[in-house]
């Protein structure tokens, strides 16, 4: 299973907030926050072919210009899956990540799952939960990440082998 990660300027570790206004780039490594996902998928034989990221300020400012090179981008590294995040309790990056996952729906055939938590992000999560997977995430520093990561791995596997979710998305989104 291939798959591509795609994170704003904080999880890549490319800076804090003052670095928002980062371009969209990407490594073909997992990078940042990437690598505990990385390890997770690696049980499964999944692989991180590349790690997509924005600063959530550039993201804001061109979120069509975005939204079509890493869809593009994706379909051309031949992704099984897209994961956006985890976004933690990070609110820009969340919105960034519902935008870019309903982008990957809408334009693409490869299956994207995003990881929020739901501190400072209950607005965001009630608008997009009914139409993208939005898997449980706890927040920055919160407890069960690894249990959390490994579930959204569980996503991957099953739509990436264009499983039935509707099980999946009961018990591990919101």
């Amino acid at each position: 299973m291939k798959v591509i990660i795609i994170l704003d300027q904080i999880q890549a570790g490319l800076g804090g907030k003052e670095r928002a206004d980062t371009p969209l780039g990407g490594k073909k490594v997992a990078l940042g926050s990437a690598e505990t996902t990385a390890k997770a998928l690696a049980k499964v034989d999944g692989e991180v072919i590349g790690t997509f990221y924005c600063g959530t300020d550039y993201y804001r400012e061109h979120p069509e210009l975005v939204q079509e090179k890493f869809t593009k981008m994706a379909a051309k590294m031949a992704a099984d899956v897209v994961i956006i995040g985890p976004t933690y309790d990070y609110p820009e990056f969340s919105q960034m990540a519902c935008e870019l996952t309903a982008a990957f729906q809408k334009d693409t055939t490869i299956p994207a799952l995003q990881a929020t938590a739901l501190e400072k992000n209950a607005a965001i999560i009630e608008q997009y939960k009914d139409h993208l997977l939005i898997v449980k995430m706890p927040k920055k520093g919160g407890t069960g990440l690894s249990v959390a990561i490994d579930h959204l791995v569980e996503g991957c596997v099953l739509a990436a082998n264009r499983e039935d979710l509707t099980a999946f998305k009961n018990q591990y989104c919101y």
